[in-house]
């Protein structure tokens, strides 16, 4: 392949991965064409793409964004693809995705061998544990929860006697209207 094609194919990859926080490395080596047509749909309908790359132009790719040519150098042999999309927590729902795909097939193929997220090469493992992580959104959800929780108590705390003494008023009221 000659450099100018390798430096526009380069080029393409850097632009693709604009934007992109986070995603797995799969291979889908040994899988049918009909079942990669069924994976490529499934991760459409969630906005995530599937792409498979030369692994001397992902590795330079990766290395312009910053990620440690080591780590990636471990995952990127052999067939590898990457499943990702531009929105937010792209990482968690490539592999809420992959799974529920692989779930719903009962395939044995497809297998994850890693991912990157934020600067981060993961190993297989800890790829494997990112579709039982909250989305960005989620976690917001749920910090935001731990945030309000003290201001809530506390206004139930404050609001606690007065109410009771209403609850008394209440009370004194209902007895005189019946005697």
């Amino acid at each position: 392949m000659s450099r100018a094609l390798k430096s526009l194919m380069h080029g393409a990859i850097v632009d693709r991965l604009n934007g992109v926080d986070g995603g797995l490395f799969i291979t889908t080596a040994g899988l049918n064409s009909e079942l990669t047509f069924d994976l490529r749909r499934s991760l459409n309908s969630r906005n995530l793409r599937y792409m498979v790359l030369r692994n001397s132009l992902a590795r330079m790719a990766f290395e312009h964004y910053g990620y440690p040519r080591e780590e990636i150098e471990k995952i990127l042999n052999g067939p590898v693809g990457m499943v990702y999309t531009t929105d937010e927590g792209s990482a968690t729902t490539a592999a809420k995705a992959i799974d529920e795909w692989k779930t719903e097939k009962k395939d044995k193929i497809v297998q994850l061998k890693g991912a990157f997220l934020d600067g981060e090469v993961l190993n297989a493992n800890d790829a494997k544990t990112l579709k039982d992580a909250p989305t960005k959104e989620q976690a917001r959800a749920m910090l935001l929860g731990v945030i309000q929780a003290p201001a809530t108590q506390l206004l139930g705390t404050i609001r606690e006697p007065f109410a009771r003494i209403v609850c008394v008023l209440n009370n004194y009221h209902d007895k005189r209207n019946e005697g």
